[in-house]
């Protein structure tokens, strides 16, 4: 698989150290989206939190907040794209993606490896949900 780094001034460089599944969905080629969602992403010391877990297809934007003391990056599965954070640091990364789930990871040194990895599930142009054990899932009573 194919990954486009982008990475800031002072970031440590991000590199692919996974794979997207067999058949797993691509980004779209159409420009136009139907959805927008945007879902914040917080890295701390080897563990990954949604704010939430599923989103409708079309255009996404991760806005990413490294809460960690330690360089982390995030990478999306089938989108071809890692966005690199420096300690402290926060970027937004947007794709578009179509109905798939779709693998998260920190492909920075063995980091997926110790639990910085978790998934999206990506469907029709229906309303996103939030995560589990997340702040808006606990406000709306789940």
């Amino acid at each position: 698989m194919k990954f486009l780094t982008l990475v800031g001034r002072t970031a440590a460089p991000a590199c692919s150290s996974g794979s997207a599944p067999a058949g797993s969905p691509g980004p779209s080629a159409s420009t136009s989206a139907r959805t927008a969602a945007t879902i914040t992403v917080t890295e701390k010391e080897y563990s990954m939190a949604l704010s939430q877990a599923q989103a409708a297809a079309g255009t996404v934007t991760f806005v990413l907040d490294n809460a960690s003391a330690l360089a982390h990056a995030l990478a999306v599965s089938g989108s071809g794209v890692s966005e690199a954070l420096p300690p402290g640091g926060t970027a937004r990364l947007t794709v578009t993606l179509r109905p798939g789930s779709y693998e998260l990871w920190c492909p920075v040194d063995k980091h997926k490896k110790l639990g910085m990895d978790t998934h999206l599930q990506v469907g029709g142009s229906g309303p996103a949900s939030p995560a589990p054990g997340s702040a808006a899932a606990s406000a709306a009573g789940q």
